[in-house]
């Protein structure tokens, strides 16, 4: 680049991250059903304690491009749906949780009667969801999604997580995986999420401190407390035990 692209560059980064780190997403005061389903009973202490996140996880560009192609997606259900009924999207959905009031669930097929869950995938993550299935978080997920929607008075019968291809230039590699709604996986992981906050009560000490007497699991890599050099978890999690 030129010094006066750069200096553009520079400028519309700062507008980006300025943008960015306002938006709701992340902003969020309370649990919600993308996190409850981690088996890290740390990293879900560590937001009930309300630990000043360590990781960024990047810069804001990946998930800016997921907000942008969720918002794209429901307009277009918004328009498959023709005034039907057969659509809901981007549905404000409650939980009978006081940790985890909330949720917004992507989309409700009522011909299916199906949740959906819309991903935004790499290659990695596509060949990872067509050959081992959904991580814990994401199907745990979709069954709280399609558990408020049942406590909304909706038909729920199964549920899907949508794989899109974030790197292809085309939609050969969408990938779907589906199974049946089994409400006992939303209420289990709202169960230990109430268990977690209980046991919290019960420690005293700095929310770090406390936070350390839980256990650890393994998927750090995108965890907002993952601080690997923080050897004494002073400030976040160092992922060890």
């Amino acid at each position: 680049m030129t010094e006066h692209g750069r200096d553009i560059a520079a400028r519309l980064k700062e507008t980006f991250y300025a943008y960015t780190n306002r938006l709701a997403r992340n902003q969020q005061e309370t649990l919600g059903p993308s996190e409850i389903g981690s088996p890290c009973d740390r990293r879900i202490a560590m937001s009930l304690l309300r630990v000043s996140p360590t990781n960024p996880g990047g810069d804001n560009w990946a998930s800016f491009v997921g907000i942008c192609v969720h918002q794209g997606l429901a307009d277009m259900f918004l328009w498959a749906n023709a005034g039907t009924g057969r659509y809901a999207v981007e549905i404000p959905l409650k939980f009978p949780n006081a940790y985890v009031p909330h949720g917004t669930g992507d989309l409700l097929d009522r011909t299916l009667l199906m949740f959906l869950d819309h991903k935004l995938m790499g290659r990695w993550s596509l060949d990872k969801l067509s050959t081992k299935g959904p991580s814990p978080t994401y199907r745990v997920q979709v069954h709280t999604y399609a558990y408020g929607a049942r406590l909304k008075g909706e038909k729920v019968e199964r549920v899907a997580i949508v794989g899109w291809p974030r790197e292809a230039s085309s939609l050969d590699d969408l990938y779907v995986w589906e199974e049946p709604y089994d409400a006992s996986i939303a209420i289990d992981a709202l169960a230990r999420v109430e268990s977690i906050a209980a046991a919290i009560k019960r420690y005293e000490g700095e929310p770090q401190q406390v936070a350390r007497k839980f256990l650890t699991a393994d998927d750090c890599r995108f965890c907002p407390f993952y601080s690997p050099g923080d050897s004494e978890g002073e400030r976040g999690c160092n992922g060890k035990r």
